[in-house]
């Protein structure tokens, strides 16, 4: 916990902020700087680490609390029992402060009365009338539900991510590296929560941090948008030894603006110029690989289709490529110099041409 970060303006709500609003904040920044949207951005890692750090501390009661004292956000006065019920129930309730009240510091939630640290003493020295047997029997049952029970294990909660992949990684398979971040067991108090009777700075009591991993996550062949991966024993850390939680994975698939994809096919459209398609030429066109070069012959239509074998995608069982149909589309250029024009005004009187002589009509 960082006295000198307001955790507030990282997240970006307002002090009255209830926890169904800290949680959507958190989401929302937490999946703008996420590391795998923002690859090799050293600013996004360190704010994304920052937005965790704010998350782990506002996202819980207690080290919201110590948070808000630390600051100064809350004043620490003396409350009878039933003004602490009352300020339990509107503590951290969303809601905006009355007019009287605003600007000024909140009440702290959680304070005890002397009543309740004395409650336990009260009936200690009252008349036992019971009979011989009774009260060793009681005793026991008492002694059973005063001492405290052995923690049960808990499993830890499951976490989300999401990662993009290719159109070409979503056929083949890959392997990716995933940054995710989870709750671990506080490494300085190992999960006990207390350090020589004061809570552990560390994790500010919870037993817990907020820590970084990053993963090899195999993806496999034919893969489709919004598929999930479930990677065992990834998510949250158990409680008292129980197993942790499960990581899933959200898959999308980055939509290329050049390419389509019929099986093992690749299907593009790239432009040319009305020269190159009256002459022909030999052109680079984009492929699944990089460039290649395709030869475009004279007097090529716009529309036509030039079929590049072996260029599509190996097929995952054969791995047997597909072939690239490349479309080509003629483009005539915009803002024509006086020159431009008046060449295609002389190319208009050197070829008497009327694409349209063939069409008849019904009548």
């Amino acid at each position: 916990m960082n006295k000198e970060k307001d955790y507030y303006k990282v997240l970006g709500i307002n002090r009255t902020a209830d926890k169904k609003e800290i949680k959507k904040a958190y989401r929302e920044l937490a999946r703008k700087y996420h590391p795998d949207v923002n690859r090799g951005n050293r600013l996004s890692e360190e704010k994304f680490k920052e937005i965790g750090e704010a998350f782990s501390v506002l996202g819980d009661d207690k080290t919201r609390l110590q948070y808000d004292i630390l600051k100064g956000f809350i004043d620490i006065k003396p409350q009878t029992g039933e003004q602490t019920k009352k300020q339990a129930s509107k503590a951290y309730s969303g809601k905006k402060a009355r007019p009287e009240t605003a600007g000024k510091k909140q009440d702290n939630p959680f304070n005890m009365d002397l009543g309740d640290i004395l409650k336990g003493f009260t009936g200690k020295f009252a008349k036992d009338d019971k009979k011989p047997g009774e009260e060793k029997k009681e005793t026991a049952e008492k002694k059973a539900k005063t001492e405290p029970q052995k923690p049960q294990p808990k499993k830890g909660e499951d976490i989300t991510a999401e990662i993009s992949i290719t159109p070409i990684e979503a056929h083949n398979g890959t392997i990716r590296k995933v940054n995710i971040l989870r709750t671990d067991t506080c490494g300085r108090c190992r999960g006990k929560r207390i350090i020589n009777g004061v809570s552990c700075s560390t994790c500010s009591g919870k037993g817990e941090v907020s820590t970084h991993k990053q993963l090899n996550v195999k993806i496999p062949p034919k893969i489709n948008e919004g598929s999930k991966i479930k990677i065992n024993s990834e998510g949250n850390k158990g409680l008292n030894g129980g197993e942790n939680g499960d990581l899933y994975l959200h898959v999308h698939i980055i939509k290329s603006s050049y390419f389509t994809f019929e099986g093992t096919n690749v299907l593009c459209e790239v432009p040319i110029t009305p020269t190159e398609a009256a002459l022909g030429a030999e052109i680079q066109v984009p492929s699944v690989d990089g460039f290649i070069n395709l030869k475009i012959p004279p007097e090529t239509r716009s529309g036509q289709k030039f079929k590049l074998a072996g260029e599509g995608l190996p097929d995952a069982g054969s791995g047997r490529r597909g072939d690239q149909i490349t479309t080509v589309r003629i483009d005539i250029p915009s803002n024509l110099t006086d020159k431009e024009k008046e060449l295609f005004i002389e190319l208009a009187k050197a070829r008497k041409y009327n694409p349209r002589e063939h069409i008849i009509f019904d009548r």
